[in-house]
């Protein structure tokens, strides 16, 4: 991928998590503060159970390194924005699940590289093509600050100077971004259509499984703390949903657009999306709407 490009793809991640800064409100925050069960539960399963079970999984099956590369990177992404929407069709803590997503992306900034490079050196295959591609750390990190620091910044600057426009803003940006950043995972796998249709089984299988596992993580996280209902839905579904979107601009700009890296991000991108569609119908069919005291 051209830098002007890896560029266009920075900026419709940053106006997703701008997007997704304009939809949060102090409360947000407060209710971590208040009631630190939900997010705990949920933040030791974002960045510690999923990343470690990766690794597990990685060393126990005799995959290419670049897969399990793509899988570890993945894993120790934050929870994905569309995870709100995903919540509120589940009948979910929607409070729960944006002050989640807020907050696992900020930390993002100080974990996401902190976790990927422990977790892939512990993959002696892993951690060889890790030291092969030589991957800047500080860049990864300079690049956090841009799409993920800036991009909440702002948006919490406008929402708290500007609600009326912050709530047109997010109405406008949201699906306006995630329509691009389909139309760009679209071109990740035209430009490697070659591999995409020899190996998309397996790409298939790797992606739905591990997403399967993400999902379980979460949702045992959730019922060891005890959360309620709505919270559990929260925690489950921001646990299986990561920002894919995140895992392949670093792909692009740290591992020079690898293939089956780029190919394992690039289905996540769209599987977790079915597998979160396919939660929130059954927990509409099998539950009834959340009380008004399990949404507090």
């Amino acid at each position: 991928m051209a830098a002007d490009q890896q560029i266009y793809l920075s900026l419709i991640l940053g106006a997703m998590i701008f997007g997704l800064a304009l939809d949060i409100r102090p409360n947000d925050f407060l209710r971590v503060v208040q009631k630190p069960k939900g997010p705990v539960a949920g933040l030791i399963a974002q960045f510690l159970l999923l990343p470690a079970a990766t690794l597990v999984v990685t060393l126990f099956t005799q995959l290419n390194p670049a897969v399990e590369l793509g899988m570890i990177l993945v894993s120790c992404c934050p929870g994905g924005a569309i995870s709100n929407f995903i919540t509120l069709l589940a009948r979910g803590n929607v409070a729960l699940s944006l002050s989640m997503t807020a907050l696992s992306s900020l930390l993002a900034i100080v974990l996401l590289p902190v976790n990927f490079a422990f977790w892939a050196s512990l993959n002696p295959e892993a951690s060889a093509l890790l030291q092969l591609v030589q991957v800047d750390a500080a860049g990864i990190f300079k690049m956090l600050l841009w799409v993920l620091a800036l991009p909440l910044a702002l948006g919490q600057a406008v929402r708290h100077n500007a609600p009326t426009a912050a709530d047109v803003a997010h109405r406008l940006i949201k699906p306006i971004s995630v329509l691009v950043l389909f139309i760009f995972i679209i071109v990740a796998v035209g430009q490697n259509l070659t591999s995409f249709l020899a190996n998309f089984w397996a790409y298939f299988t790797i992606v739905l499984l591990h997403n399967a596992l993400a999902f379980t993580l979460g949702f045992l996280a959730a019922h060891i703390g005890r959360l309620n209902r709505a919270d559990k839905l929260a925690v489950g579904i921001e646990v299986g949903i990561q920002n894919s979107s995140l895992a392949i601009t670093l792909i692009y700009s740290q591992f020079a657009g690898n293939s089956d890296m780029l190919l394992i991000a690039a289905f996540w991108g769209t599987w977790h999306i079915i597998a979160g569609l396919s939660v929130a119908g059954l927990s509409q069919y099998f539950t009834k709407p959340a009380t008004n005291k399990e949404r507090q």
